[in-house]
């Protein structure tokens, strides 16, 4: 990819200002260290407010989750074939409901009223087919079998669901002996089971799952071209190998699916929840699996910055329209929601489905294996800046197409999260210290004195989001392998205190080096993260007391 002189500014900003924003406080400490102590204690009023905020959306969420949970969403796919009947029983459902519960019900029949009025749009639940992408690179048997076996116990009809396996060419024989040894076990219980290989060494791709998928999409459009089917009426979620989406995911997705009038104009996030082989891993991973589900749950209650985020469902009308995949980037996901977004001149929404899908937590062979692979996939993860660069590109392209806000938004949430994310940690941990360290003459002043006080005192008060954190985390724990001892459920409380650590070594700082590898033109690739696991993957217990 050639870079233009503006392409390579917009790579380097965010590794500068987050560079700057950190060193500066240190050479401030020596000239105006109460400017420094001031600007700390403001950096943590604002991320205090800011986790109580989030600590409130993270709640909600959970809410949002078990609710959803509960629903039969099969039960109301059935129920959109008499539009008036089912408005008029929402209607009753609304008027004898409180709280929570009638403000989701509202925004329900909001959506069937919108159906109602537009019959031209509507569209009928069981001409839905559903596609499930799996990328699939050198993952065992035990794990493609494991997602197959949970699409297959979803509650969805299986003559509507059609499995694809995209392999690699290189990762050899061995995953197409798996890839068809799975598609042999379960090919009597879907629509079809279908093996794509994309080949290896295509000029101009990068060796990442965009790659793959993108291949795989392809092959997709030609099969139900063959078969002509409407590509309104193809769901294709795209999900990584190890992904267990939940009983009532396909009809979660199909249900706010054809409520939706926009629906091509739309891509529905699941909630992901790392929590497969949460058992197994050391303190510090699981903390990050968690922290990594809590801001998805957190995010999709705020849906008017909902962003793609690992497992997705789109129509194949909207793949078709935007060609599939990127296949030139490590992190594709995100990427698919802004080139739907600018595809559409900005008539583009994620859709929270709060029927979750379940993966795996990093687990390696031993606890440093597990350290260094948990490092990478965060720093993969924090090479999500790379969008700003395309953000800006379009924010100047698209003049004319988009208002002024709808080109900023993107661009700025991008800066504004990543330079928080590589900044924060260090700041909180680190930036009470600075001044009373590199200034000696400041450590007699009253205000040097209040300063690690007021900072801790500040602080202290962020617990209350980490107790909540932890009392969210047992609802979505699965069952204990047998062998484990009773005190690791003892564990599972007390590793919320090494919070702090796990926010600098597992944030701030691969953040921090995905930022200035890209700075310095230091280009990352697509490192498929290790996963292990030592038990049954169960995901997510679903709740039996359904709501109809």
């Amino acid at each position: 990819m050639k870079r233009t002189n503006s392409y390579r500014f917009w790579e380097m900003l965010p590794g500068i200002t987050s560079w700057t924003i950190l060193l500066l406080p240190i050479a401030l400490s020596f000239v105006w260290p109460a400017g420094v102590a001031y600007f700390i204690i403001l950096f943590d009023t604002y991320w205090l407010t800011k986790a109580l905020v989030m600590g409130g959306h993270l709640v909600a969420g959970y809410v949002h989750l078990k609710r959803s949970t509960r629903i039969d969403w099969l039960e109301r796919c059935k129920k959109t074939t008499d539009l008036e009947s089912w408005a008029n029983e929402l209607t009753r459902k609304y008027q004898l409901a409180r709280g929570f519960e009638a403000s989701r019900l509202r925004e329900e029949l909001s959506q069937v009223e919108q159906m109602r009025a537009r019959p031209e749009t509507q569209k009928r639940w069981d001409d839905i087919l559903h596609v499930v992408i799996y990328a699939i690179y050198k993952e065992s048997d035990e794990v493609v079998s494991a997602s197959l076996r949970a699409c297959a116990n979803s509650n969805y009809p299986k003559d509507k669901l059609i499995i694809v396996l995209a392999t690699e060419e290189r990762a050899g024989e061995p995953a197409q002996v798996i890839a068809q040894r799975v598609a042999d076990e379960f090919k009597n219980i879907f629509a079809d089971v279908t093996i794509t290989v994309h080949p290896d060494g295509i000029v101009g791709e990068l060796k990442a799952k965009g790659a793959n998928v993108y291949h795989a999409g392809t092959e997709l459009q030609r099969y139900i071209d063959e078969r002509r089917l409407p590509y309104d009426n193809v769901m294709v979620s795209c999900f990584d190998a190890d992904t267990l989406p939940s009983k009532q995911y396909f009809a979660n997705v199909t249900y706010e699916y054809i409520l939706n009038p926009d629906r091509t104009f739309r891509s529905y996030q699941p909630i992901p929840l790392f929590n497969n082989n949460l058992w197994d891993v050391p303190v510090l991973n699981r903390l990050v699996a968690l922290g990594s589900s809590y801001w998805q749950m957190i995010e999709s209650t705020r849906p008017y910055r909902l962003i793609n985020f690992s497992s997705q469902a789109m129509s194949l009308k909207t793949l078709v329209d935007i060609d599939f995949w990127d296949r030139t980037i490590v992190s594709e996901d995100s990427r698919q929601f802004y080139r739907a977004y600018f595809r559409y001149n900005g008539n583009h929404k994620a859709i929270p489905i709060f029927s979750p899908v379940s993966m795996d937590a990093v687990l390696g062979k031993d606890v440093w294996d597990t350290m260094k692979a948990q490092y990478i996939q965060k720093r993969r993860w924090a090479w999500g800046i790379e969008h700003l660069p395309y953000l800006m590109e379009k924010f100047f392209s698209t003049r004319g197409q988009l208002t002024f806000y709808q080109r900023i938004i993107h661009p700025f949430r991008t800066f504004e999260g990543h330079v928080s994310w590589s900044t924060s940690s260090l700041l909180i941990a680190l930036g009470g210290w600075m001044p009373l360290i590199l200034n000696p003459d400041f450590r007699t002043t009253v205000l040097a004195f209040n300063l690690p006080v007021l900072a801790r005192n500040l602080l202290s008060i962020t617990w209350i989001g980490v107790i909540v954190s932890a009392i969210i985390a047992q609802g979505l724990l699965p069952p204990m392998p047998k062998h484990f001892p009773r005190w690791k459920r003892l564990e599972m409380i007390l590793q919320w205190v090494f919070v702090p650590i796990s926010g600098v070594i597992f944030g701030s700082i691969p953040a921090l080096d995905s930022e200035t590898r890209m700075m310095l033109g230091k280009y990352l690739g697509f490192a498929v993260t290790a996963k292990e696991r030592k038990h049954e993957a169960h995901g997510m217990l679903e709740d039996k007391s359904a709501l109809t």
